[in-house]
């Protein structure tokens, strides 16, 4: 099939156009995703009271514990029991009004409020959504993923008759300008179905809720209440006043009967109300077996005598089904750690395809005018595809080396993240020979992150290079991220020997590009 060179030519602008503009944000989005998807790992591996041998106590025993460690409350409590680990609770305080989150420790008998960000963060990074940037930058991660979603489309369309020599058509002999259109069709053919469902369900995950109320005025007359019980399936709320004191079974039987009421149920927290008195309710949380992605459910039970107050789902209402099924494709809640991994390297390789589209845009505008927006573009490319390695590796590091009771050490961290990146933006656009700034950034990258794990002996003996007992996810990580660094560095050897050969066929601000080449021919020989 074949296009009119009017519409090719509409399609390739809108393709183009599309993809520089929301390019090198999606490219950080994909870069963060791609650890996103390890996020409970690493948040194991970056918390030393996770890594606690397995506690035979009951969860009420260790609800004791940990509420007689922390001070007044008010408003509901959130109660997380360990299997492995410290358990958590997250709670209000009383006294300042301040919302916590905090870790057993059992050998000191005291709440440890959480003191490392790293998972979060980049799962911050990944959806654009942060406590200082407001809601709209999260709904920019929305319109992003539509813009992706009109690039997939149009790229179809451009190539379709292509489409299956660009397959496998990989020509790594030629000139580096061949080589990244090559790579840039390869990646994207192969990684297609893997894009269009990141983008869709993204786009979904971000923006549904906002289309779902624009239907509440007129469907549900404006009443938010009765659309959130047709759009999800609500629960009745909690009393509001909590009564007489009384005493409360224990979390153990709640639980038990909450399993019994929900068949399959693993319940995994435990949200309280009205704690010690006639009124006092339970929330019983967990996936329920059987069911891939695993649905959530929820179980309301009397605290004072076990009556079952709510169930969810009784019956999953079709919005929540829909929403189960999209965050479950793009989180990653099926297949394992093998889909995992398939699914780290296909965000990788989107990451790459990202880039090679910005590169193979700045071929097509030099061969026709060197602009200095098109130079900047280049330079702003070379930054933000090493600089957004950098400050990841960066942020690793610095979480083993920050003082781990430090309170700063939060915001000291996203800081670092922030200034690194720009100081590699800003590297690239100052450097005299742009060629070098790739494996320069790459292999400082590598560099930073060969230590982390030994770094982290010091305050968790459960790793690679602990002297304790170990614990199989830190070791994973450790060994992760010691991949990661090798596989880094010997990315910057490969690409500083390819520099070291003159190629003056490639554009500046692309890898192996020369800031003196001139404009070739060889883009009708590359096909793009």
């Amino acid at each position: 099939m074949k296009f009119s060179a009017h519409a090719f030519g509409h399609f390739w602008d809108l393709h183009a156009w599309a993809g520089v503009i929301s390019g090198l944000v999606l490219y950080v989005m994909f870069l963060a995703g791609s650890l996103t998807l390890f996020r409970a790992e690493v948040g194991v591996w970056q918390e030393p009271l996770a890594h606690q041998r397995s506690t035979h106590e009951s969860h009420q025993a260790q609800l004791e514990r940990a509420l007689a460690a922390a001070p007044a409350t008010k408003g509901p409590i959130w109660f997380y029991p360990a299997t492995t680990g410290a358990a958590r609770l997250s709670y209000r305080e009383a006294a300042t009004g301040i919302s916590r989150q905090s870790w057993f420790d059992e050998n000191a008998g005291r709440l440890v409020h959480d003191r490392e960000q790293l998972a979060q963060f980049v799962f911050s990074v990944h959806r654009l959504s942060h406590d200082r940037t407001g809601e709209w930058v999260e709904k920019l991660a929305g319109v992003l993923a539509i813009v992706l979603l009109l690039t997939l489309v149009t790229g179809v369309l451009i190539h379709l008759k292509d489409i299956v020599r660009q397959f496998h058509q990989f020509r790594p002999q030629k000139s580096l300008r061949v080589l990244w259109s090559d790579m840039h069709k390869v990646l994207g053919v192969m990684g297609l179905p893997f894009q269009v469902l990141y983008a869709y369900t993204g786009a979904f995950l971000v923006l549904a809720p906002i289309f779902l109320n624009a239907f509440t005025g007129p469907l549900f007359g404006g009443d938010q209440q009765r659309a959130s019980q047709a759009f999800w399936g609500l629960l009745p709320p909690p009393p509001k006043e909590a009564g007489e004191p009384a005493p409360a079974l224990s979390i153990d039987d709640l639980g038990a009967r909450a399993r019994r009421a929900l068949p399959n149920l693993e319940p995994d927290a435990y949200r309280l109300f009205h704690r010690g008195f006639e009124n006092g309710v339970v929330e019983v949380r967990g996936r329920i077996r059987g069911d891939n992605p695993k649905k959530d459910g929820i179980v309301l039970l009397s605290a004072t005598d076990g009556r079952v107050l709510g169930l969810k789902p009784v019956k999953e209402t079709a919005y929540a089904a829909t929403s189960r099924w999209m965050f479950g494709l793009h989180e990653a809640r099926f297949g394992g750690a093998v889909l995992h991994v398939l699914f780290f390297f296909l965000a990788l390789a989107t990451a790459l395809t990202i880039l090679t589209g910005n590169w193979i845009w700045i071929e097509r505008r030099v061969a026709t005018r060197n602009s200095i927006g098109n130079r900047m573009l280049a330079r702003l490319t070379l930054g933000v595809g090493g600089g957004g390695v950098v400050a990841l590796a960066t942020l690793f590091l610095v979480s083993r080396v920050f003082p781990l009771e430090w309170g700063a050490r939060g915001n000291a961290e996203e800081l670092t993240f922030v200034v690194v990146f720009l100081a590699c933006i800003g590297w690239a656009f100052v450097a005299r020979v742009e060629r070098a700034v790739w494996w320069q950034q790459l292999g400082l990258a590598g560099i930073l992150l060969l230590p982390v794990p030994l770094l982290a002996a010091r305050y968790s003996s459960a790793g690679l290079f602990g002297s304790g007992l170990r614990h199989a996810t830190v070791v994973g990580v450790d060994v992760a991220i010691l991949v990661a660094a090798l596989s880094l560095c010997a990315t910057a050897w490969g690409l500083r020997r390819a520099s070291l050969r003159p190629d003056r066929s490639a554009a500046p601000g692309t890898p192996g590009g020369d800031p003196t080449s001139a404009p070739g021919s060889e883009l009708e020989e590359a096909g793009t």
